[in-house]
């Protein structure tokens, strides 16, 4: 994947990483990245590479309801 391909890069750059940053920790903060830009969890679904909306979802849990507009819920 994309983010895996930085992340790999930039490990080999920067060998003093802090143990503490996983890829997840990373692939997380692109995720809310690319949503707080383009507002659309479709988008971040394309992105990511995700099969399910839901799965975008899960990475948005620390963000404020408020932020994630109606029409890009999932249908209940």
């Amino acid at each position: 994947s994309y983010f895996k391909g930085v992340w790999s890069r930039f490990k080999k750059v920067n060998s003093s990483i802090n143990k503490d940053i996983t890829l997840y920790s990373f692939r997380h903060s692109g995720a809310i990245e690319i949503f707080k830009r383009t507002g659309s969890l479709t988008k971040l679904q394309k992105a990511m590479g995700h099969s399910s909306i839901n799965v975008s979802l899960t990475y948005l849990r620390g963000l404020e309801i408020a932020e994630l507009k109606e029409e890009d819920m999932p249908k209940v």
